[in-house]
């Protein structure tokens, strides 16, 4: 029963899907039932975590924010990571052809209603936010980065609304009472421009919600643009007729960019953030283009020496541990993280693990452990290929929060192996 146990575990290993009972030390040479197993079935591998890791937090520079599933607002000042904001432009489109508001309209209120989806942060913080009519156009099959610099999108003298709240992203929606003379504008413009979306949006090129700063706490607010819910509609009159509406929608043939920037100044991680000289105990990330980080790995020499001769990568787990962080309770953790292979343009580029699926790859938090794990025992393959020409050079590894384009998360990690905060634990075979 022993040899059949250990047969069946060795073409286990050899297909590369090892199950470790436990890991002791820094390298071991485990030969499980050795001399118990006949010569001609035993299998021989290595677990090695010697591995040296270190980290340095960078600042992101953009992400691409136009039409995700989530569309965020608002400020935040967190005491750790600084002020965080949150804007956004979207289209709002005739939710019919050939409109007739009749005639001498007249505008009793024009309401925004914003579909609530989520939020981030402290929701007992006041947010405020100013309204403006788009003077450029959003163009739906158009790429759009989080830093657009917004010269001539509108003119910031002229609010079509000014608005403040306290976040109930429990509540179906918020709110919102634009101006009667933008409700005017809207209803007594040239019937030609009613005729269809083409025209509507010609001359009416969509809003542009601008956060104000909040000076504590505060929260990003997430909106759902997808569904056709979140609507400005018009209430009006005209001549013939009271109590009369019209919905103009937000849905999944507008377009939608979100907007962020960040604020580190004064902050306790100001100094730290793109320096890649010293290295500090704690690495940060941040979404909304906030912060990433570079993860340098030193490959052990005793697997470096065996290149040459072919090793195969049974599984290489990444293992990233948090600290204590007083301000988790209002700052969550974010439930998952992903690892890219660093390019050397600075780059995110995809890795082999990842594309195996979420089970395989892993880079969820573990409560219980206090960690995210990684399998990147694929992509430290490519970097130890024995074929010089298919070898992929080692130029470390991009962590980010996964959801960093549609919430507002940020998170603090331990750096290093000499810290505690990092390991990476290889098993190989060597190929005999």
């Amino acid at each position: 029963m022993i040899n059949t146990f250990l047969r069946k575990a060795g073409i286990g290993l050899l297909s590369g899907s090892l199950v470790f009972l436990s890991f002791n030390g820094c390298t071991n040479s485990d030969e499980i039932g050795w001399n118990l197993t006949p010569p001609g079935d035993r299998f021989h591998y290595i677990v090695d975590s010697s591995a040296v890791i270190s980290a340095s937090t960078l600042r992101q520079d953009s992400v691409t924010t136009e039409k995700r599933t989530s569309s965020l607002l608002g400020c935040m000042n967190d005491p750790i990571f600084g002020r965080s904001t949150a804007n956004l432009l979207a289209q709002l489109r005739l939710s019919s052809n050939d409109v007739d508001f009749g005639a001498d309209p007249q505008i009793d209120s024009a309401m925004l209603l914003l579909k609530y989806q989520g939020y981030y942060g402290d929701t007992t913080a006041l947010q405020s936010m100013r309204i403006f009519e788009l003077t450029q156009n959003l163009f739906f099959d158009s790429t759009y980065y989080s830093n657009q610099n917004m010269t001539g999108f509108y003119d910031p003298a002229v609010t079509v609304g000014d608005f403040s709240y306290y976040p109930k992203p429990d509540q179906d929606s918020i709110l919102i009472r634009l101006s009667d003379e933008f409700g005017n504008k809207l209803l007594n413009t040239d019937t030609a421009n009613l005729s269809n979306n083409t025209a509507w949006l010609a001359f009416f090129k969509g809003l542009y919600f601008e956060s104000q700063p909040v000076e504590q706490g505060g929260s990003i607010v997430y909106f759902d643009f997808t569904g056709g819910k979140s609507r400005l509609t018009l209430y009006y009159h005209n001549v013939a007729n009271d109590s009369l509406k019209y919905d103009v929608v937000i849905n999944s043939n507008s377009s939608w960019v979100n907007l962020f920037n960040h604020n580190f100044s004064g902050t306790p991680i100001a100094n730290l953030i793109n320096d890649s000289v010293d290295t500090h105990p704690e690495i940060y990330l941040q979404s909304m283009a906030g912060l990433r980080s570079h993860l340098k790995l030193e490959i052990p020499q005793a697997i470096m020496a065996k290149i040459n001769d072919r090793i195969t990568i049974n599984k290489a787990e990444l293992i990233i541990t948090i600290p204590d962080d007083p301000t988790v309770s209002t700052f969550g953790r974010p439930t998952s993280l992903r690892v890219f292979n660093a390019g050397a343009s600075g780059k995110n580029e995809f890795i082999d693990d990842l594309l195996l699926g979420e089970a395989y790859y892993g880079g969820t938090f573990n409560a219980k452990t206090s960690t995210y794990r990684f399998n990147i025992g694929r992509h430290l393959q490519n970097i130890l290929h024995p074929d010089p020409d298919q070898r992929i050079a080692n130029n470390g590894l991009f962590l980010v929060i996964t959801n960093e384009r549609t919430s507002g998360n940020r998170l603090i990690l331990k750096n290093g192996t000499v810290n505690g905060g990092m390991k990476l634990v290889i098993t190989y075979t060597p190929v005999q």
